[in-house]
């Protein structure tokens, strides 16, 4: 990437803002500075965040992966349209976009990777690293869960267990990376 592509990009994409997903041994390995390419992006009016996460290193995106997903989230909330990408945006970047559709926004892991399939047919998310990063944030915030999934069945109680359980995962999950930063 050049400091031109960020033009293009904005163009292209309708973008106005920008979340940079590549490590520094990306950038290291593709002489790329990011400062450079900061300051492009500003000069244009872009937001430009970046949260570096390994290239096919599951336990860094495992861990990371909430990171990503609330920055994608705050560029969201004021009103930002996005351009996420990694180095090939292929797995990085698609598994962010997989973190934000269904832990903020709700979907299913299923909708949300047609999504973005549609978008990005050749995308390969890690899903060993978004089911495990998953788990990690449920056994967390377990007995939030359960505390708000016990306040839903007080408000309304014909619903199920489970859908409590779901929704409260949903609301809670939201929450805490909405708290990320």
């Amino acid at each position: 990437m050049s400091p031109a592509d960020i033009g293009r990009i904005q163009a292209g994409a309708g973008a106005s803002a920008m979340l940079s997903l590549q490590h520094d041994d990306c950038l290291a390995y593709w002489a790329i500075d990011y400062g450079v390419m900061q300051r492009q992006g500003l000069r244009l009016g872009l937001a430009m965040t970046r949260c570096p996460i390994r290239d096919f290193d599951i336990r860094d995106q495992r861990k990371r992966l909430p990171y990503a997903v609330a920055a994608l989230a705050r560029l969201r909330r004021k009103g930002h349209r996005v351009y996420v990408h990694c180095t090939a945006g292929l797995g990085r970047a698609p598994l962010a976009v997989l973190g934000y559709l269904t832990w903020i926004e709700g979907e299913s892991p299923e909708h949300a990777i047609r999504r973005i399939h549609a978008a990005r047919p050749g995308a390969v998310p890690a899903w060993e690293a978004y089911n495990g990063c998953h788990q990690d944030l449920l056994a967390r915030h377990r007995p939030r869960i359960a505390r708000r999934a016990y306040a839903l069945h007080e408000i309304d109680r014909r619903r199920s267990a489970p859908e409590n359980w779901l929704d409260a995962e949903h609301e809670v999950l939201r929450a805490v990376l909405s708290e990320l930063e």
